[in-house]
């Protein structure tokens, strides 16, 4: 059984006793640095859990954030665990330096808000450490150095890296990152645009616009121009694209049209969003015809596989793990944990 003493992510004191839930079979935590979550015993002996510890508050974070109080570590959003860990490491986090420098500059503009000469006591805000996936407090500070030499802050030569105030530089920065997809209410969803996927249309469409987001569909909109050129702009101004990889023999007249109706202009859509840094949610029919001809450097990646009787528009609850999810409740889990709450309402 789990330390109840000790928060198993960052080992210290937790802010509340913790608890054993006897529903989710797993030890309840309230920790101030990584959060409040639930976890099992199983998942804690999972050799992968302590290489991915800055990962996994990240997660915690980004769950009570979206209004998840207890979310369950180790539980994949569908409500299978075999490849959450796996799933963990494509979930948009931050791990590069430049992605780590710019989450923790955006999470001091969060706690400053308006209070422009506001000087942020670093070590008060365990939070930090969550919030930009470091490994420590040493390494949020590391990070503040490298913000002071790019001056995006300003640091207390007497309290070195730890008391800082974001500079004019730093606020313009701030402003750049907020234009970007970031700051998107729209998803672009690349599929094939036929009849028989209708309802995966409509389950699509659904989820997206349950989760706060504005669709874009290529062949529901008009253009003069180059069709091309639009679908680059669509994917530019979108904050995430759902591309599915669904593969059916196009038969026209007797004659196969496309070779063993590979969509490779899904391909393209999502290799063009994955080189703008985009989130890309990979969705597939659950079938033998689509599934082994989803190309190998693919295969990696988390895929939502769907069955037509699980394509509906209804979503119910899901603040927890649906043991019974259709498609549309399974994408929009997806997306939830994977991007947040958009702001996108319809009429």
């Amino acid at each position: 059984m789990a330390n109840i003493d000790k928060c198993p992510i960052c080992l210290q004191d937790l802010t509340e006793p913790a608890g054993v839930s006897e529903t989710k079979d797993a030890t309840r935590f309230k920790c101030e640095t990584c959060g409040q979550y639930y976890v099992s015993d199983d998942t804690l002996a999972d050799t992968r859990f302590n290489d991915l510890k800055p990962l996994i508050r990240a997660w915690i974070r980004r769950q009570n954030k979206h209004g998840i109080p207890y979310p369950h570590v180790g539980v994949s959003i569908e409500g299978a665990s075999v490849d959450w860990f796996e799933d963990l490491k494509h979930m948009n986090f931050p791990q590069t330096v430049s992605e780590k420098t710019d989450a923790l500059l955006k999470a001091y503009a969060e706690i400053v808000k308006d209070d422009y000469k506001k000087i942020v006591k670093v070590r008060l805000y365990k939070n930090l450490i969550s919030e930009t996936a470091a490994k420590d407090v040493d390494e949020v500070l590391g990070l503040n150095q490298l913000l002071e030499e790019l001056g995006y802050i300003w640091s207390d030569t007497s309290h070195p890296n730890e008391h800082i105030r974001i500079t004019v530089k730093g606020w313009l920065h701030i402003e750049e990152l907020s234009k970007a997809s970031y700051s998107s209410d729209s998803a672009f969803i690349a599929m094939w645009y036929d009849p028989c996927l209708q309802s995966y249309r409509d389950s699509v469409i659904a989820a997206v616009t349950f989760c706060g987001y504005r669709p874009l569909i290529v062949d529901l909109h008009e253009f003069n121009d180059f069709i091309m050129d639009q679908v680059v702009a669509m994917i530019r101004e979108a904050r995430f694209l759902i591309a599915d990889l669904t593969c059916r023999p196009e038969i026209a007249a007797g004659e196969e049209k496309v070779k063993q109706g590979v969509r490779g202009g899904v391909y393209w859509e999502a290799g063009m969003a994955y080189g703008m840094g985009k989130t890309v949610i990979l969705t597939c029919e659950d079938n033998d015809q689509s599934k082994r001809r989803i190309h190998f450097d693919l295969q990696q990646y988390q895929t939502i596989f769907w069955k037509q009787h699980e394509l509906s528009t209804t979503i119910r609850d899901i603040t927890s793990p649906l043991t019974d999810a259709n498609f549309a409740e399974k994408l929009a889990q997806r997306i939830l944990a994977t991007i947040g709450k958009g702001t996108y309402q319809t009429a």
